[in-house]
């Protein structure tokens, strides 16, 4: 199986230093860390099952829309977007329902998980439609439920929920899947994911013969989520206003998007890769901890 792997701070090596641990934790919180070594687990599970007519994309941000899907699975039966939970506890899924079960009643949940799998998989969906990518079947939203403790009642859910004892199984069943695209188009479509191309200007028309369109994508377009927000998604691709006429052949790699430059950093502002936010916050959880110190001292102390 082919890996590409676009987490943030990762070494080449694919270790995260303890610097960039700090980054990427003051960034998304402090499940971040413990996400990825979930997520190292299953692409342990998938290599085992899945041969390289596979490609697997980790952590990649679809366009200017700060969307990031935790894996996007490419293989000749299809395409398959994952969402990974750690939650525990009891839940039922029924359609599109979401909740947890407290004795026989049932409480609707804040973060429909079920709801948030089925919108990333439209999201990779419409990115590709934008590229000019039709696929013979639509993308199949999966949810990976992780955590041992979980116990899901699931009533003809609308996505696919795979519990953790079941991740093998599950990719070994793909891999028996018959082929519905050649292995050239998995590597195409992993290559527009990764490369989106822009589209070329049209000739330019006299300013009275052009319509006022909408923007695309104007009624989803919303303020994303945070990284671990799992709450209603919105989105819009900044970077694709035209559909692309054509797609270059697949022994070429598709010209990557010209990306905006990030916004500079004064170099007063950072001291071993740290903002000066992220500096205090630290310094903050510092004097905390030497205060925690001081008192179990003290009472220490006062036994003996």
């Amino acid at each position: 199986m082919r890996i590409i792997d676009k987490t943030p701070f990762l070494e080449e090596d694919g270790s995260i230093s303890f610097i960039n641990r700090i980054q990427g934790t003051l960034q998304n919180g402090f499940s971040w860390y413990g996400n990825l070594q979930l997520q190292q687990k299953v692409l342990a599970s998938f290599e085992k099952r899945l041969d390289k007519k596979f490609t697997i994309i980790r952590n990649h941000t679809l366009g200017a829309s700060k969307i990031t899907v935790p894996f996007i699975l490419i293989g000749p039966p299809g395409v398959y977007i994952f969402l990974i939970t750690n939650i525990e506890g009891a839940y039922r899924a029924k359609a599109d329902g979401w909740g947890t079960i407290e004795g026989e009643r049932f409480k609707e949940a804040s973060i429909n998980l079920l709801k948030r799998t089925t919108q990333l998989a439209k999201a990779v969906q419409v990115y590709l439609k934008r590229q000019n990518i039709e696929l013979p079947k639509e993308i199949e939203p999966v949810l990976l439920a992780l955590n041992p403790g979980i116990h899901i009642d699931s009533v003809r859910p609308s996505v696919r929920i795979v519990m953790r004892d079941a991740v093998e199984r599950f990719a070994s069943s793909i891999s028996q899947l018959p082929p519905i695209m050649a292995v050239a188009d998995v590597h195409q479509i992993s290559e527009v994911i990764i490369n989106p191309l822009r589209a070329k200007a049209k000739p330019s028309a006299p300013q009275a013969e052009i319509p006022q369109e909408e923007e695309p994508f104007a009624s989803e377009s919303v303020s994303p989520p945070p990284a671990n927000d799992f709450g209603d998604l919105g989105f819009s691709f900044e970077d694709e206003d035209e559909p692309v006429e054509s797609l270059p052949p697949i022994e070429s790699a598709p010209a990557p998007v010209k990306r905006k430059a990030p916004p500079t950093t004064k170099t007063g502002d950072i001291l071993m890769g740290l903002t000066k936010k992220q500096l205090t916050i630290l310094a903050l959880m510092g004097v905390v901890l030497a205060c925690i110190l001081v008192i179990f001292t003290f009472a220490a102390l006062l036994f003996l």
